[in-house]
């Protein structure tokens, strides 16, 4: 009977380790992969700033929606019974 969960464990083990060669496999095709070369014109010269707008409005949509969803409360889920 103890044969059984120690089958599972062993199997999924393996599972996860095909799956790291797996992802170890794509991150190698992909750090071979030249990126491409973008240009950017004068008016584009500063990218931090724009990643500081994006990184900001990001932000400010999440506070928003964490701001429009309501948890329950601590007793909601009980029944009143």
């Amino acid at each position: 009977m103890h044969e059984h969960p120690q089958n599972l464990r062993t199997s999924a083990a393996r599972a996860f380790m095909e799956s790291l060669d797996q992802l170890q496999n794509i991150l190698a095709q992909e750090s071979q992969t030249p990126e491409p070369e973008f240009q950017l014109d004068d008016s584009h010269s500063s990218t931090s700033e724009t990643d500081l707008t994006v990184w900001e409005e990001a932000a400010a949509d999440i506070e928003q929606f964490f701001g429009e969803t309501q948890l329950p409360e601590e007793g909601g889920l009980k029944d009143d019974c």
